[in-house]
């Protein structure tokens, strides 16, 4: 699975090649790229498991993982355990959406409390490459995960309002929760 990685102390060319010599140590690891700008580099990993080992590395190697916020603007809510929630994009007319991320065994529960009364949200496995979207008993639809917001926006047929988000997973990788609204319950 390919995915995106924030490192907040790359610095230098140096940092990146530290970088790809760790993550290349990792059994079921490869580094793909890296951007000292942007303080992010590309892996492909085998698994979450995988991805677990890789985080320790490179903690180990003096680059722990952190939140991507290069360029984004901060949201109005925050995510449990205070690391904040970045807004992408915010078009959904309900306001800002505050998500809950609890770790599971297969990754993470990434919930929020719906105007429609229930608590809804998506089981994020990362075992699996791409899931479905979940569905709440409104119509509302979450996906989470790498390009989440333009997935959603793919496998739907217009009629809804977006707001997509960067949270933070348990294990320190910044993935987008993005939520879909049908226009006819975001009007009412």
């Amino acid at each position: 699975m390919h995915t995106t990685l924030y490192a907040p102390d790359i610095s230098c060319e140096h940092c990146i090649a530290t970088i790809e010599r760790t993550t290349n140590a990792v059994a079921g690891a490869r580094f793909l790229g890296g951007d000292i700008e942007g303080r992010r580099f590309d892996v492909d990993v085998a698994s979450g498991a995988v991805l677990d080992a890789l985080g320790a590395a490179l903690a180990a190697e003096g680059y722990p993982l952190g939140d991507g916020v290069s360029g984004e603007v901060p949201a109005r809510g925050a995510q449990a355990g205070g690391a904040p929630v970045i807004a992408l994009e915010r078009v959904a007319p309900s306001g800002p959406v505050t998500y809950t991320v609890t770790r599971t065994d297969a990754g993470a529960d990434v919930n929020y409390q719906c105007p429609c009364g229930c608590t809804a949200g998506f089981a994020l496995d990362r075992g699996q490459a791409e899931q479905a979207p979940e569905s709440c008993c409104c119509g509302r639809q979450l996906l989470v995960g790498t390009s989440a917001g333009e997935r959603l926006r793919v496998t739907l047929d217009g009629g809804y309002a977006f707001d997509v988000q960067t949270l933070t997973m348990p294990w320190g990788q910044p993935l987008q929760a993005a939520l879909a609204v049908p226009f006819a319950v975001a009007l009412s």
